[in-house]
């Protein structure tokens, strides 16, 4: 694929809020992977402020700090997200069934998946391409790799994102699955975008991507992976979204240590990637998305 540089980062999460390639210290082995609060009101209107639910106001936080550092049109705008808007999803069922007469249609409106995508477009008064991917612990390779085919049909500047959030709905529901305390009190939330281009630039860029979508042998993948690319393995980082691999000598980072476990958080793995290549301690970074049985996601970055 075509180099796809990645011009500008911003995340938040239990670590904090992250604007750029400089990462502040990292705090390893939380208690709790809670996303920090900011100050949401630095960029969103008050207005539209106390209607919103987590997620949202993460996404519009990091998508607008993006789009407030720069003057360009966005030509895309495209978010991925495992779980979508969960606290609105279940404010809206939870006022369905004990609310006679009408509901109001505020949470509904608001618990699609793509009210996020919306949201941006419409305080951005943007009118581009718009489009959220909803493939579970996939959502972001998947998002990652629409924007390198809108890239290679022209578009010039393409807003990036990935967020879900953690409610106490969650915890009960994983119970009654049979995960255990301890896998339960893991589990984190987070948002991260990216401002991406085709342009070339003397910086961090997307060298390639793989998604797999049923079950592999991630090392088996993730050599051939390295090997098409050309990697030398001594000076390459894995950055994995779930528990780091066994039987490789490669250096690893593992995202949950840092803030837990939620399905887009190989969009965090991305922009840790762009500090470590940034500070130049390694020449490539994959960042390994292992979170699931049910297939893997590769993302190669590097460093021009």
């Amino acid at each position: 694929m075509n180099r796809l540089y990645i011009h500008q980062a911003i995340s938040i999460s239990a670590q904090g809020f992250w604007e750029g390639f400089s990462v502040p210290d990292l705090r390893e082995y939380l208690v709790a992977f809670k996303a920090a609060d900011a100050d949401y009101k630095a960029v969103i209107p008050a207005t539209s402020l106390r209607r919103m639910s987590k997620i949202t106001k993460m996404a519009l936080l990091c998508g607008l700090t993006v789009s407030g550092n720069s003057t360009l049109d966005w030509d895309a705008i495209i978010v991925g997200t495992g779980l979508g808007n969960l606290a609105d999803t279940e404010k809206f069922l939870l006022n369905s069934f004990s609310q006679t007469g009408l509901v109001s249609p505020t949470a509904f409106t608001q618990s699609s998946h793509n009210t996020l995508s919306g949201q941006l477009a419409l305080q951005l008064k943007n009118h581009g391409y718009n489009m959220t991917h909803v493939q579970r612990s996939l959502s972001f390779e998947n998002a990652l790799k629409d924007a390198a085919l809108q890239c290679k049909l022209g578009s010039k500047n393409i807003l990036l994102g990935a967020a879900d959030e953690h409610i106490p709905l969650l915890d009960s529901l994983a119970q009654d699955m049979g995960y255990s305390d301890e896998e339960i009190s893991g589990f984190g939330e987070g948002a991260s975008f990216f401002h991406l281009s085709g342009k070339r630039t003397a910086g961090v860029f997307v060298q390639d991507i793989s998604v797999q979508s049923s079950e592999v042998k991630p090392l088996d993948v993730l050599d051939e992976f390295l090997r098409k690319n050309q990697v030398d393995k001594d000076v390459c980082l894995i950055i994995t979204t779930n528990d780091k691999l066994h039987g490789i000598t490669m250096q690893q980072r593992s995202v949950p240590n840092l803030a837990g476990k939620y399905m887009t958080s190989s969009g965090l793995g991305m922009h840790l990637g762009c500090f470590y290549l940034a500070k130049k301690e390694c020449r490539h970074v994959v960042i390994v998305n292992n979170s699931s049985t049910r297939g893997l996601g590769l993302i190669l970055l590097a460093y021009d």
